[in-house]
């Protein structure tokens, strides 16, 4: 009985497989007949439905980049600049400290400060013996430092009106830099990157 169910069984497969084969190479035709019409069919739809499909606008032109080179801006973008006791002594707040272990000096850890004044940021690297700036974004020009900063950027490059320009000023070292966004002609926000080693 066991040996019946079996060739039963075998024959089933056998047969299930051939069909399963005929199948398959009746759709792999030679004639084009079969997957190849499957193919063309399922493609046709596709393409009618993305020619329906409204196409995006293509996106505005990007802003225009100027590149200029500036000892002087470059270096000192502020004139003088802001020290950490001026920005804490006129209501800005230390937003992280981060111990940093000093490159030059065995043993010696200093600090990275970040802080906010006005909507601004700055960041320092502290050491014992100074502050160094080491980065900031300026987008509040009521204080100032950012009047300062603005009306040197703005003395810098005349920025076409209504079109929103930047322009990263270096220093011929490429050591430090300055990127100025202008919007309709104004200075719109200013990032400041001093090389501190």
């Amino acid at each position: 009985m066991f040996a019946v169910l079996l060739l039963s069984t075998s024959a089933k497969a056998f047969t299930a497989a051939s069909f399963y084969t005929l199948l398959l190479l009746s759709a792999c035709s030679p004639d084009g007949s079969g997957t190849d019409e499957h193919k063309q069919t399922a493609k046709q739809p596709k393409t009618a439905t993305a020619s329906a499909k409204p196409t995006a606008a293509a996106p505005g032109p990007t802003a225009k980049v100027v590149r200029l080179t500036n000892d002087s801006l470059a270096g000192q973008p502020f004139g003088p600049e802001p020290t950490v006791t001026e920005l804490l002594s006129a209501g800005g707040t230390v937003v992280t400290r981060k111990p940093f272990r000093n490159l030059h000096e065995a043993g010696q850890i200093d600090t990275i400060l970040l802080l906010r004044h006005r909507g601004n940021l700055f960041e320092f690297y502290r050491a014992p013996e100074k502050d160094l700036l080491r980065d900031a974004s300026i987008t509040n020009f009521e204080t100032a430092y950012g009047r300062r900063l603005r009306s040197r950027m703005a003395a810098a490059h005349h920025a076409a009106a209504g079109a929103t320009e930047r322009i990263r000023i270096g220093d011929t070292e490429r050591a430090n830099y300055v990127s100025v966004t202008y919007s309709s002609g104004q200075v719109s926000a200013v990032h400041v990157e001093p090389y501190v080693d």
